[in-house]
């Protein structure tokens, strides 16, 4: 059963699109075309709190590289799948993979 664990990622799944959902009601695919100067805070503001939120998820469950690398792709595809911009859907899913390998 030990095996069954290394490879079931059903929770890590849940969480990386839970994360994505949280970005797409705090800052959803329309907003990427707002010019106003509070958007770049904004932003800076939701994803920090996706990126702790991640960090915390990592240190309760030991994420590996592969499960690290698993939680972005889940999130990319996520991303896309609401309607990101492809340039969007990079930055962010690269802000998160660099600060989950940084730790």
């Amino acid at each position: 059963m030990a095996l069954l664990g290394l490879i079931d990622t059903r929770k890590l799944e849940e969480f990386a699109s839970a994360l994505a959902d949280d970005l797409a009601r705090r800052f959803p695919p329309s907003s990427e075309a707002r010019t106003d100067p509070g958007v770049k805070h904004q932003l800076d503001v939701i994803t920090e709190g996706l990126v702790a939120r991640a960090i915390r998820f990592h240190n309760e469950n030991k994420l590996g590289i592969y499960r690290k690398a698993k939680l972005a792709n889940v999130f990319r595809w996520k991303l896309a799948e609401l309607g990101y911009s492809a340039k969007f859907v990079d930055q962010m899913t690269k802000v998160l993979a660099q600060r989950l390998a940084a730790r």
